[in-house]
């Protein structure tokens, strides 16, 4: 297999002949396998070299504590492809399991065999087959994505989560799912999707583009979106519209890594709206709520937690 082509697919650029040929071509030989991870290491730094030609070290790893800033780094990202890649094509079958994993304050953009395109954000993982595009497309997600999929009539695309499934021939939509936090998000903008719940077969629900369905604690709540502001978290930027303290707090704690223990439980119940920068930290956020909300908050560095009083 040529350099060029083997580029071409890192870059998402390759057709779907081409798509088809690599994955063959890997199947045949360990040989193979092990020239195709060296060449995927190759392209990733040389991509990261052209991108960020001063930076010689990884300093933006290692953020101020106190202001838990939670800006992405390129170096950061680059670490976190090496790790990705060591996972994903390892010396193992074909049909192995590819992961991939983003930590707190990140968010990664990736293009699957497919040409689907898939933005994860903070503490989200999505796992799939190696083979995937070949014989079937699904994903399992823990976390918080937006899948722009690629039209395959012969092939429909599935999103696992913890409760539910999400079954899709092509078409763009948000799915927040974390597991262990009993709760289920999905919001359409383009073409159309099915939900169903995990080990069902009959769906839930049809959506409709500009919906909105949640589910919690085994209710299913359906309303037409206002806006795509909360979309925004691909860019940086976390929007939230009348939310609950508590919803607030919850995702806070996830996007930044860090316990949030709240002494007045009716607090929670408050409403909450606004805009904010990821990259501004979390206490500049609580100072902005603060504005609206009467409360205090005291930081463990050590302990990595934060106390609302």
């Amino acid at each position: 297999m040529d350099q060029d082509t083997l580029y071409k697919y890192f870059s998402g650029l390759a057709t779907t002949e081409e798509e088809m040929q690599i994955l063959d071509w890997v199947d045949e030989s360990d040989e193979n396998l092990k020239r195709f991870q060296k060449e995927r290491l190759l392209f990733d730094i040389a991509l990261f070299s052209d991108a960020e030609p001063k930076k010689k070290t990884v300093k933006h790893y290692i953020l101020p504590v106190l202001k838990w800033s939670a800006g992405i780094a390129a170096s950061v990202l680059v670490i976190l492809s090496c790790g990705v890649l060591l996972r994903e094509f390892g010396q193992n079958d074909a049909l192995q399991m590819q992961t991939v994993s983003v930590p707190a304050g990140q968010r990664a953009q990736i293009t699957l065999a497919d040409g689907t395109t898939v933005w994860l954000n903070s503490q989200s993982t999505l796992t799939y087959h190696s083979n995937f595009g070949r014989k079937e497309r699904n994903v399992r997600l823990d976390g918080e994505a937006f899948f722009d999929v690629t039209p395959n009539k012969k092939i429909p695309f599935n999103v696992n989560t913890e409760m539910n499934q999400i079954r899709v021939l092509g078409t763009k939509f948000n799915v927040c799912s974390y597991d262990n936090s009993n709760s289920f998000e999905t919001a359409l903008i383009e073409g159309a999707i099915d939900v169903y719940v995990a080990g069902l077969e009959k769906p839930i629900a049809r959506m409709k583009p500009d919906e909105f369905l949640s589910m919690t604690d085994g209710t299913v709540k359906r309303n037409k979106l206002d806006s795509y502001d909360f979309l925004r978290w691909r860019e940086g930027i976390y929007c939230f519209d009348d939310a609950p303290l508590r919803e607030v707090f919850d995702k806070l704690e996830k996007y930044y890594n860090i316990d949030i223990i709240v002494e007045n439980a009716n607090l929670l119940d408050y409403k909450c709206t606004g805009k904010f920068k990821e990259s501004d930290g979390i206490e500049h956020i609580l100072r902005v709520i603060q504005k609206d909300q009467t409360f205090a908050y005291n930081i463990d560095v050590e302990r990595k937690n934060i106390t609302i009083k």
